[in-house]
């Protein structure tokens, strides 16, 4: 058989599809099917792009003609609900509801259509090519943009603000002040009067090793006392600002931010003066440290300049405390002279003993209000009853006036040992601004000797001693109120407290090595204390009856306890309030907290 699979094959060619398509062409590379492709969508591209403008008109025109159909379809639904209500109305009333239908419907239909002429408007407006703006939509969209910006600013600002806001009200800074006071009073009331001592005497007799040494030693005690006194600084400003906001308030809580407004300022510029001459001794000190034992003159100059400046403020403002302080005194003497000068007969609680007496003063009432016996025997019994009631009454009235005695007598007390710390510090910082001015001296070369070391050690020890009786009375406070608790607790009940419940138990102290603890808790403040014992006892007894722990004061106590106030300048005059209102405030009782503050502020001997 013949084998057709090898034998040589020969193209055939159909006739038929060569009359249909013509003659076949040859393969096109796939190189040049991606370039022709390519170059058409970059041509439609460029077609789509130049028409645009067009297509935007068509849709314009689009959009307007579809809300002028449907404005013409609406009309003519109107007219055929018209003509499907009947022939007409048949009464006046009818015709006229008719009219106003039409019109409404008139109205309704205007509407329609300017709010289709308004939209086609705005989409006319969004679909505009950036080129056809006018300079004025320029200028508008430009000003929308700018005010953007201002409202974003404004955001920042017053996120800063209110960042600036929490940090000025937040107690950290004051109890790092107390953290670091210890410290700085060892290092300016026994380091720096040490140092200078040893670099006078080492540059007398020629000792560069106590020069060096002193240099060292005083870098350390001015950085000390730079974080101080800047903090100090910081507290200040934060009590000024304070004080700048509440100044124009009314009421006893506005007191203290009218006292920081006048008093803070020159707070702040004694504060100012303490970190300049810090940062100078300290750079002095640096300089010194470098190699340069004798140090800068300029910074000599500065830092004992600010020593003038700033202990030359202290002094005046402790003498004029001093004056205010004394008088006050003699005021308060006055007022504590006219009380009993006997102690409280027994040692109650001053809750109980006003509950006491309003028992008494209601039973005396009803019996005085019972009608006059005849029968001798029943008559009396009236008088016996009226008699016992009141003695009692008497007793308890007798009992409070010890009370309200023995608070103006801690009032005087604290006015006492305010007068000798201000007394005291007026002494050391008169000594301390002569030692100033003696340092410049000896930096000019005009003085040479002891005599700076000495009067600046002086100055200290004056200033060393307040310091350390206010760290003892500090510290014996935390002790008295960890290790005895029930000694200065509440006398009376709380603001929020208005019932009449029994007391508690009375807390039980600490061990003697815990409250040990609690006295060197420097950056703790006492909750309560024998201060605020007092306030809360003064205010009891100036409270007015419609406070319900000043409700069974007799008159002739409130009385007096309100003549204390106001020597203790607590009165109208201080918050800003006429007698009336005055005495209004003391007789709200949603302000006893705040009243009890301020007695206690004024009991301070600070």
């Amino acid at each position: 058989m013949l084998d057709r699979s090898r034998a040589p094959q020969t193209p055939r060619t159909d006739a038929a599809a060569v009359a249909r398509h013509g003659p076949r062409r040859p393969r096109t590379p796939l190189a040049s099917l991606q370039a022709g492709a390519g170059n058409r969508a970059v041509a439609a591209l460029l077609q789509r792009a130049a028409d645009a403008p067009a297509l935007e008109d068509t849709a314009l025109a689009e959009r307007r003609r579809r809300a002028e159909l449907a404005a013409a379809a609406a009309e003519r639904r109107r007219q055929g609900e018209a003509t499907a209500a009947g022939e007409g109305p048949g009464t006046p009333e009818e015709a006229t509801a008719a009219e106003d239908h039409g019109r409404d419907a008139e109205t309704a239909l205007t509407e329609r259509r300017q709010r289709a002429e308004l939209a086609a408007e705005a989409a006319e407006r969004r679909h505009r090519p950036a080129e056809a703006d006018t300079g004025q939509e320029r200028q508008e969209r430009q000003g929308r943009r700018a005010l953007r910006g201002l409202s974003g600013a404004g955001e920042k600002l017053r996120d800063i603000n209110a960042k600036v806001s929490r940090l000025f009200g937040t107690s950290k800074a004051d109890r790092a002040k107390k953290a670091v006071d210890p410290p700085d009073t060892v290092a300016t009331r026994v380091n720096a009067p040490t140092e200078g001592g040893v670099r006078t005497h080492g540059q007398g007799t020629s000792n560069a090793g106590l020069v060096e040494a002193s240099a060292i030693q005083g870098q350390v005690g001015t950085g000390i006392n730079v974080v101080t006194d800047s903090l100090g600084l910081f507290n200040d400003l934060r009590a000024l600002k304070a004080g700048y906001g509440g100044r124009a308030g009314t009421g006893p809580d506005s007191h203290k931010s009218r006292k920081d407004w006048k008093g803070k300022r020159l707070g702040v510029a004694q504060n100012s003066g303490m970190v300049v001459g810090d940062v100078s001794g300290m750079a002095n000190a640096a300089v010194r440290n470098a190699g340069d034992l004798g140090g800068a003159p300029a910074l000599g100059i500065t830092t004992g300049g600010a020593g003038v400046f700033y202990s030359t403020l202290i002094a005046v403002r402790e003498a004029a405390a001093v004056w205010r302080t004394y008088h006050k005194n003699r005021a308060l003497k006055e007022v504590v002279e006219a009380l009993p000068a006997g102690a409280p007969v027994e040692a109650a609680r001053l809750q109980d003993v006003l509950d006491r007496l309003g028992r008494a003063q209601e039973r005396l009432e009803r019996v005085r209000a019972l009608p006059p016996r005849r029968l001798y025997g029943l008559a009396a019994a009236r008088e016996a009853e009226v008699a016992k009631y009141g003695q009692q009454v008497a007793v308890l009235t007798e009992h409070l006036r010890a009370d309200l005695a023995d608070v103006g007598r801690y009032a005087r007390h604290k006015q006492h040992t305010k007068l000798g710390k201000r007394v005291t510090n007026l002494g050391g910082n008169t000594v301390r601004a002569a030692g100033g001015g003696l340092a410049i001296a000896a930096v000019a070369g005009a003085v040479s000797g002891p005599a700076a070391p000495a009067v600046a050690g002086t100055a200290a020890a004056l200033l060393l001693g307040n310091a350390v009786y206010k760290g003892v009375r500090a510290g014996g406070n935390r002790y008295v109120e960890a290790r005895h608790p029930d000694r200065f607790a509440r006398p009376t009940r709380a603001q929020e407290e208005t019932g009449a419940a029994e007391p508690g138990a009375p807390a039980a102290g600490v061990g003697r090595g815990d409250a040990v603890l609690e006295f060197f808790k420097v950056t703790k403040s006492v909750q309560q204390g024998e201060r605020r014992h007092m306030a809360q006892k003064l205010y009891a007894l100036a409270a007015g009856p419609a406070v319900h722990v000043g409700k069974n004061v007799p008159d002739d106590v409130r009385v007096s306890a309100r003549a204390l106030l106001k020597v203790l300048k607590a009165g109208p005059s201080q918050h800003s309030r006429t007698e009336e209102e005055w005495e209004a405030s003391l007789n709200d009782p949603a302000e006893q907290s705040v009243w009890e503050k301020e007695i206690f502020n004024q009991l301070s001997s600070a």
